[in-house]
């Protein structure tokens, strides 16, 4: 362990070597929840070397299928698996994110303004572009979708454009932000009950930005639940790749073959270079582009439509 820590090509990384060997001697029964990403391959690596190695120290590798991940993935569990003697139990969501879609609507633009608008569409908005103060004594349960729709959230709330195009062509079809909620974290947290962990490792960085940037530390206490460690939490992408290049980390092919700079599920409508991703899809994996162009369709065509719509509007004003 301590050769394997002096090798640490960083101050950031060190420090966070020194931190998880200290977090993970002291929890008996770690859940570590493997994505296939390269933050979780680096995570992976870590926990196999820093991890006290007896019988009081149980480690369960754990990969949530979401029902609309890569091959890629997929043959990245197998290496690992084979690279480290371990074994990753792949468990299928029980609401997969195509079960969730029907169950509850598609994912559109982001998690938050699926939220929202999600909010709206239960209380059968009709779209107005009135103050907050009209709005509210028509919808009072909406108060804080209300406050997104009439810019007082500041850089929080929807674009004039946005909202602009949303009440000219409200969508006719549900939206939500669940699927992930179903698909990953639902599952996650069941996997955590079931094996009693008192400690789940995610690979998560503060430098990917989004939510995880609201982040403050890389240990949470789970306050009579599992406590939250996130191994790489303050790497930046610099001490990453001297990571990558110390211990020799080989990641899947959706980064060395495809070209993908991030991995999660296919396709997804809450990644804004979908596009791009559709096309690399079709080329390497047709079977699973054909079929999330079919799951995600509505909020493709939706998305496209505004992108055309911001496009014109822009073009107006020059």
């Amino acid at each position: 362990m301590t050769e394997y820590i002096n090798k640490a090509p960083t101050a950031t990384i060190f420090d966070g070597l020194v931190k998880a060997k200290s977090v993970l001697a002291s929890h008996h029964n770690i859940l570590v929840s493997v994505s296939g990403g390269a933050d979780s391959d680096c995570m992976i690596d870590i926990v196999q070397n820093l991890s006290p190695k007896d019988e009081e120290h149980k480690i369960t590798y754990v990969w949530y299928d979401t029902g609309v991940e890569l091959d890629a993935t997929k043959r990245q569990l197998n290496y690992l698996e084979d690279k480290y003697g371990i074994e990753i139990l792949k468990r299928r969501a029980k609401v997969t994110v195509p079960a969730a879609i029907a169950k509850v609507g598609y994912p559109f633009f982001s998690k938050e303004f699926s939220d929202r608008i999600s909010r709206f569409q239960h209380h059968d908005f009709n779209w107005d572009k009135g103050t907050i103060e009209e709005l509210a004594d028509k919808y009072p349960n909406c108060q804080g979708a209300l406050s997104w729709w009439c810019s007082t959230k500041g850089r929080f709330s929807v674009s004039k454009v946005m909202r602009d195009y949303i009440s000219e062509n409200p969508p006719d079809f549900p939206i939500s932000d669940k699927c992930c909620y179903y698909a990953k974290k639902k599952p996650s947290a069941d996997m955590e009950k079931e094996l009693k962990a008192d400690l789940v490792c995610l690979g998560i960085r503060r430098a990917e930005g989004g939510v995880r940037a609201s982040i403050s530390q890389c240990f949470n206490s789970g306050k009579g639940k599992a406590d939250k460690y996130y191994p790489c939490f303050w790497w930046t992408d610099e001490d990453r790749s001297a990571f990558e290049q110390t211990y020799n980390i080989v990641h899947s092919d959706a980064y060395t073959v495809y070209g993908f700079k991030r991995t999660g599920c296919a396709g997804c409508p809450f990644n804004s270079r979908f596009e791009e991703e559709l096309k690399i899809l079709h080329k390497y994996e047709p079977k699973l582009a054909n079929a999330i162009e079919h799951i995600f369709a509505p909020s493709y065509e939706y998305t496209r439509a505004y992108r055309k719509f911001k496009e014109s509007r822009k073009k107006k004003h020059d």
